[in-house]
């Protein structure tokens, strides 16, 4: 309301200032002069470059509240500056400088203070707004004011284009990823006939802006449930598709229909189980995007998973490895070792990036490393490694390429995600008698159950036992956000529970805690966190538990190969469990207790 009546006000006062002094002017007198009189000549006596000066001065300040008016409104609320404080400030203190620049009998002293009081409260207002929003949200930056010069030289041409319906709404683009680019064409062409299609973009662009990796629909009888999968954890949530139209069960289907034809999906098949691929484009960012459809008993389930395109590549450190850690896998897989080393993990958490990560870190140079992949679940390319591919769609299995490979006689054996006991047992002989290495990666949910798991496929466990050198298990847990995270004392009892010696740490760290009734929100505290969005986790980092396999490990394992016995004997050859390194980064207060017994659990 302010911002809409600032231009009126300063014309108010700016005609108040100037009429006044008008009629307190001498009165023009053709008369012999008077020697106390003011000798003047006709005309209206004001000063046109001060007038003109003044007017730039009050344009620029109305432009300025118009700004911080669409500004406040828009995250004011979340930032912790609400509009309601900074739109009078910003509105009414230059009016204070204006009312002296049409007093004071110095006009250029007038005129500077009023300069100063419309820059001080909007220099504070840019100021500690960009302290506390993204590096893309800043304004007046060096690098914002060349993004908006550069484009005014553009901004003419763009208002005089005529846009397709499709066009509006965010900018993300989807791409299609058939073999044949004039049916790709096609469906994109479909895809956008679509009214749901301009829905489909707001939904993943939401997505996107809250970090989301996975969308799920949930299709019901007559509702359309929304979850974002941040971090790895499911929220709920009600996204606007389309400015304020809320998701229903048409504009639902409708959406559907278009991400299926896009990514050359049946469009009528709601109850078998289909996958296809696209590519998706937004904000500079470009992301591998796979839609999974399958029947369910009250309609259809819907993943939408996204992984962003990088060239960034994540060593064992970035992703969370202790420097010790390192040097304890260097020992069962470095230069000149032998046997067999297993990664695993569970659905979802870092094995793909650990597995990645350790192949950059080996030797890969000096050795001939191979790796053994099924050609529809490729691992991303790493330098220096070979990659021997089969279709197991066609019949071919993984067991027949190790044989080829085994006559090849490469240093290094691996295989992502090996399931296949032939495969396995193949490899299992030959380290034996080749003294090679052998790198594969399982799912289980520790490194006792990969043992445990191994053994189950039916792998001789004399074999086995004797090749085995050591699992790389890896859990993804949630950090606090550096900005909302809040400290809390702990007790004696409590420390000793987590086997943290007292006075090694003064305060451990939660996600921020909705307020107690009656309590106040800290001055300038926002409602919701900009940085986490309210959450309290922003990224992840990895917990790694390496068990390296000693002789009473390898007993264990012929003797009672169950997982708790396995556990018993882990922990007494010295190697840290989950929990244990799960602690030391509550310590560090890079996650909480209840973020850490949440990932236990799973």
């Amino acid at each position: 309301m302010l911002r809409n009546l600032s231009l009126p006000i300063a014309a108010f006062f700016l005609l108040a200032g100037v009429l006044p002094a008008q009629d307190a002017w001498p009165a023009f007198s053709t008369g012999l002069p008077d020697p106390n009189a003011i000798a003047r000549g006709p005309g209206f006596y004001v000063a046109i470059w001060k007038l003109v000066m003044l007017l730039a001065l009050v344009w620029i300040w109305v432009k300025s509240a118009s700004w911080v008016g669409s500004d406040t409104e828009e995250m004011g609320d979340a930032i912790g500056m609400p509009g309601r404080i900074w739109n009078p400030i910003i509105v009414f203190t230059p009016l204070v400088g204006f009312l002296l620049a049409i007093t004071v009998p110095i006009f250029f002293v007038g005129w500077a203070v009023m300069l100063l009081t419309y820059l001080g409260p909007f220099i504070a207002y840019v100021t500690m707004r960009n302290g506390k929003v993204t590096s893309e949200q800043k304004v007046f930056t060096p690098e914002h004011l060349k993004n908006w010069f550069g484009s005014l030289g553009k901004s003419q041409p763009k208002q005089r284009e005529t846009k397709q319906a499709w066009q509006a709404g965010p900018q993300v683009e989807l791409v299609p990823l058939g073999p044949l680019q004039n049916e790709n064409q096609q469906a994109l062409i479909e895809a956008r006939q679509n009214p749901a299609f301009i829905a489909v973009k707001y939904l993943l662009a939401d997505a996107i802006t809250q970090r989301a990796e996975r969308v799920m629909l949930e299709y019901t009888q007559d509702a359309v449930a929304v979850r974002y999968q941040i971090d790895g954890v499911w929220h709920n949530v009600t996204p606007k598709v389309h400015e304020k139209q809320p998701l229903d069960r048409p504009m639902g289907d409708a959406m559907l229909l278009a991400l299926k034809r896009i990514a050359h999906l049946k469009l009528q098949e709601r109850r078998a189980k289909q996958e296809g691929k696209l590519r998706l484009e937004y904000e500079g960012s470009k992301y591998d995007t796979t839609l999974t459809t399958q029947g369910t008993q009250t309609g259809e389930r819907v993943v939408v998973q996204m992984v962003i395109i990088t060239k960034t590549q994540r060593s064992l450190e970035d992703l969370g490895m202790r420097d010790k850690q390192k040097e304890t896998l260097a020992g069962i897989m470095g230069p000149g070792q032998h046997g067999l080393v297993v990664f695993a993990a569970l659905p979802g958490d870092g094995l793909s990036a650990t597995w990645q990560a350790a192949l950059r870190g080996t030797d890969r140079l000096m050795r001939d490393f191979v790796s053994i992949e099924e050609i529809k679940k490729r691992e991303p390319e790493v330098e220096n490694v070979d990659v021997d591919k089969y279709d197991a769609s066609k019949g071919e299995t993984p067991e027949g390429v190790v044989a080829k490979q085994i006559l090849r006689q490469p240093e290094v054996m691996c295989i992502p995600e090996c399931n296949s006991s032939e495969a396995l047992t193949a490899l299992t002989n030959w380290v034996q008698a080749e003294s090679k290495l052998i790198i594969i990666s399982v799912r289980a949910k520790d490194s006792a159950d990969t043992i445990v798991r191994l053994l189950s496929m039916k792998v001789p466990a004399d074999s086995l036992s004797n090749t085995l050198r050591g699992v790389v298990y890896t859990r993804l847990i949630r950090r606090l956000c550096e900005t909302c995270k809040q400290a809390v004392q702990p007790t004696a009892e409590l420390l000793q529970r987590l086997g943290i010696p007292a006075g090694r740490v003064q305060a451990l760290y939660q996600e921020k805690q909705p307020l107690q009734p009656g309590e106040q929100r800290k001055r300038g505290e926002p409602e919701i966190c900009p940085h986490c969005r309210g959450l309290g986790y922003k990224g992840r980092i990895a917990i790694f538990e390496i068990a390296v396999i000693d002789d009473k490990l390898k007993q264990a394992m012929l003797k009672a190969p169950n997982a708790e016995t396995l556990k018993k004997f882990s922990r007494a050859a010295g190697n840290r469990t989950l929990q244990e390194e799960g602690v030391l980064l509550i310590a560090q207060g890079i996650t909480s207790i209840a973020e850490l017994q949440r990932v236990l659990k799973q």
